[in-house]
């Protein structure tokens, strides 16, 4: 028998044991997972699978599950005194009982060391695509979490600010499969990517309540979705420079499903709407025709061609930069 016990840490769980889950992790998931902890993102479950020794925490697997069924397993970790002895692999397992119980449709998550990702194949998670070493993994639990249901032609749309609690199915726009290379240039997600840590860069900048005062939103900056019936079908972001010296600027970028191409010029005018900003900059991969004749229809137009502008692994992609005038 096993020296420790599995306890569902949750919003409403005492102090000590929060305090005792939160100790392993360190920037954005500080912030986090103490905000879920306090109050729920909007209608997502979430909790920790966590290990105890005594009153101790040693392991952990984290679960998040939107209101629509779409999870996220997510901050697996074992205390370096306790490895080697399964408590990963018992806090993985509950977690994954969690998001049946729960009626998840489908989970999702980042493994880079191929040992790692032969722990979450032999539990039936498929590779959907990969960045670099990071590779983006899928467990469909449901025949409604197939791509095919999720982003099925004729959902009843709405373009609407980026809203807590939007993370696990914004995920799942990003690790499907389409022709869209460069998703996300700015926040660095690329096809087959997995969305969390960049999630938290958005959330860190827009939205308000759940964010550290000094993080509140910057000017010019915008997160919209395109919300569908299933999940989300489009994610648009305007984020402002970070340089001093060019505080008049800022990264546009958009990803549409396909099956839903037809709103990305709805969803790049309402990006540009009152724009703040002097102008704004788009990247998109020499290949994105059908984002290229969007732009140039849109009036941005072409400053440079860039070659091997992008490393992922170890492919070198060639990017095309646009610009747009506001000012």
């Amino acid at each position: 028998m096993p020296s420790w016990r599995i306890v569902h840490v949750t919003n409403s769980s005492s102090e000590d044991m929060k305090k005792q889950v939160q100790r392993f992790w360190e920037g954005d998931y500080v912030w986090m997972t103490q905000s879920r902890l306090e109050k729920s993102w909007g209608g997502e479950a979430y909790g920790l699978a966590a290990a105890f020794v005594d009153d101790l925490c040693v392991g952990t697997t984290s679960y998040t599950i939107s209101a629509r069924g779409q999870g996220i397993l997510s901050q697996v970790y074992t205390d370096e005194r306790y490895r080697g002895r399964g408590i990963a692999r018992d806090t993985i397992e509950e977690t994954l009982d969690t998001f049946k119980e729960n009626g998840a449709r489908a989970v999702y998550l980042a493994a880079w060391a191929e040992r790692i990702r032969d722990i979450y194949r032999r539990r039936g998670f498929k590779l959907e695509g990969t960045m670099g070493e990071r590779g983006a993994f899928k467990l469909t639990l449901t025949e409604s979490g197939e791509d095919e249901n999720l982003f099925r032609v004729g959902q009843q749309t709405l373009i609407r600010p980026m809203a807590k609690g939007d993370q696990a199915d914004i995920t799942s726009l990003f690790v499907t499969k389409h022709p869209c290379v460069v998703k996300h240039y700015d926040l660095g997600c690329f096809l087959g990517s997995y969305f969390e840590g960049e999630f938290y860069i958005l959330q860190n900048q827009t939205v308000a309540g759940i964010v550290p005062e000094e993080k509140k939103e910057k000017k010019g900056f915008r997160a919209l979705v395109l919300d569908g019936e299933e999940t989300i079908l489009g994610l648009g972001t305007v984020i402002p420079s970070s340089r001093r010296h060019e505080g008049h600027t800022g990264i546009l970028d958009f990803i549409v499903h396909p099956n839903y191409s037809g709103h990305a010029d709805e969803m790049l005018k309402t990006l540009e709407e009152g724009c703040e900003l002097e102008h704004l900059t788009v990247y998109i991969e020499k290949n994105e025709e059908d984002k290229r004749r969007l732009l140039e229809h849109a009036g941005y137009k072409k400053l440079a061609f860039l070659e091997k502008q992008l490393q992922i692994g170890n492919e070198a992609l060639d990017l095309v930069m646009y610009r747009k005038n506001f000012k």
